[in-house]
């Protein structure tokens, strides 16, 4: 991966990738804000905000909740990192690696 998908991998997708494990974790799976924000290792008040759509590109967000495939890798890895199975940061390559290959 070239330096400057890295750095839009940062600035765009990561963002919108924690949005919407935090939607999906709060809204299909039923944890709350806070359970949801130490499991993402993020405050409370950004899953509140992601939930508000007042963070992250909104495109990319729905574009990982919509999309078929997108949307089982999110909701696979949110009950992961539920469960404990796998760390937030080795879903975020995952995804990287899926987006840019």
């Amino acid at each position: 991966m070239s330096p400057l998908q890295c750095e839009i991998a940062a600035k765009e997708l990561m963002p919108a990738l924690r949005a919407a494990l935090a939607i999906t974790m709060v809204r299909e799976y039923g944890l709350s804000v806070y359970r949801t924000a130490k499991l993402l290792n993020i405050a409370p008040a950004a899953v509140s905000n992601y939930l508000a759509e007042r963070r992250s590109n909104k495109k990319l967000v729905r574009k990982l909740l919509e999309d078929k495939e997108y949307a089982a890798y999110v909701k696979e890895y949110s009950i992961k990192i539920i469960r404990n199975e796998v760390k937030v940061d080795e879903v975020m390559c995952f995804f990287c690696k899926l987006l840019y290959g």
